[in-house]
């Protein structure tokens, strides 16, 4: 089965237990406002545009069929409303300042390349993590290499935004060791008004999951102006403690990184401007989990 990925991240310590292999998949069925990995939103290949390595030699305007690409003042500038994603652009841009994010893959091809990292995955007890975008989005094709994964003794981890039906999440018990899933703010309203969705499916598959007993971590990225007042994290808080002792809950911290990808992708970034959280705001917040519910 073929699958669109973006990329593979080697050698993270940050997505699970020892070091791991992590695969970003494509597509993505929320519209976190804050997304650092925006270029997973759609689930097709999008052209890149860095205008720090354009050395304007027109070689991609003059090859455009859609006429899609002008020369601007300073960068070149591109209609993703006409741009026919064909790639001719990418392939004559001899600086790179051109790309395509997003490929295709099946489940034997990326098995191939991740088998690569097996002596890293034994050596620190490490694994793979599937991450996105959504993993979901793509089931079949996750749920496939997953189990190839497991048939060779590789730990599985799973990002997900459980957005989903139970029954789309209970078929990946089986073939995920790890469970990471984020829980952006108790109330539904607020929730819908930041990423696009409800939270009633993720707090729902958040218990089921804990009742089942698998290995679950529960995150929220705090961010300044969504979730980051005390009231904020302890009505999550709430929702976690029937849990307590069935999962874990930590809190992450908001970051601009990743936030240039969203001119090189011709899209709006409404958090432009925004700082990152500061450590110490982080910190008390912390110290209101720790009183909650075991961390």
């Amino acid at each position: 089965m073929d699958g669109l990925i973006t990329t593979l991240q080697r050698m993270s310590i940050h997505d699970g237990p020892g070091i791991r292999t992590v695969i970003f998949m494509k597509g993505c069925n929320m519209r976190c406002k804050w997304c650092h990995n925006p270029e997973t939103w759609v689930c097709s290949r999008q052209v890149q545009y860095i205008k720090e390595k354009c050395i304007r030699c027109l070689s991609c305007l003059n090859i455009c069929p859609a006429r899609a690409i002008e020369a601007g003042n300073d960068s070149m500038k591109i209609d993703r409303d006409k741009c026919l994603k064909c790639g001719l652009c990418t392939q004559v841009c001899s600086s790179g300042a051109l790309s395509f994010i997003g490929r295709e893959v099946s489940t034997e091809k990326l098995w191939e390349e991740i088998r690569k990292d097996i002596p890293y995955f034994k050596k620190s007890h490490g694994g793979i993590t599937i991450s996105g975008g959504e993993p979901m989005m793509q089931s079949g094709f996750v749920k496939e290499f997953l189990g190839i994964c497991k048939q060779n003794g590789i730990h599985t981890a799973i990002e997900s935004n459980m957005t989903f039906p139970w029954k789309v999440v209970e078929e990946f018990i089986p073939l995920t060791d790890l469970w990471l899933c984020d829980l952006k703010h108790a109330d539904d309203a607020v929730h819908r008004r930041w990423t696009g969705v409800g939270n009633a499916n993720i707090i729902s598959n958040i218990g089921r999951l804990a009742d089942r007993g698998v290995e679950l971590c529960v995150r929220t990225p705090v961010i300044p102006g969504v979730n980051d007042s005390k009231e904020d994290i302890e009505a999550i808080c709430r929702l976690l403690l029937p849990y307590k002792g069935k999962l874990t809950y930590t809190l992450l911290g908001f970051h601009t990184l990743g936030f240039g990808k969203y001119e090189s992708l011709g899209m709006v970034n409404e958090f432009l401007g925004e700082e990152a959280l500061a450590p110490e705001k982080l910190e008390e917040l912390k110290n209101i989990v720790s009183k909650w519910i075991a961390c």
